[in-house]
């Protein structure tokens, strides 16, 4: 089938407005982050001590840490990723404590350990 330079012409142009008019984006490449010219600058900048909870309880707990509140089902774990200081309040009542009642606290030694609430 021939098409005429015209028609070819008219079809680049086309493209070239519509690319031009397409929003810019860091990551608007096909390929996304894939190459990430900085891996060790983002994980170097994160701060946060992870700390896993597991719900020994019967019922399902309710968490409120750094005012949002996560619920963990009975006999799960939550893994929380908090900076240093961050406390954990109880957002629902248990076994061995009232709705309200500070849980613990993160702190640095804390890291990657877990805790068991009832």
């Amino acid at each position: 089938m021939f098409q005429s330079p015209r028609t070819i012409a008219s079809s680049l142009a086309v493209l070239l407005v519509a690319g031009a008019m397409a929003p810019v984006a860091a990551n608007a490449w096909p390929l996304g982050r894939l190459l990430h010219l900085h891996p060790t600058v983002s994980n170097s900048q994160d701060t946060r001590i992870s700390v896993q909870v597991f719900n020994k309880g019967v019922g399902l707990q309710d968490l409120k840490v750094d005012g949002h509140i996560y619920t963990v089902l009975s006999h799960e774990s939550l893994t929380i990723k908090a900076p240093a200081g961050t406390t954990v309040f109880a957002a629902s009542p248990g076994y061995l404590h009232r709705k309200g009642d500070l849980l613990f606290a993160v702190t640095p030694e804390m890291k990657d350990a877990k805790i068991s609430i009832y």
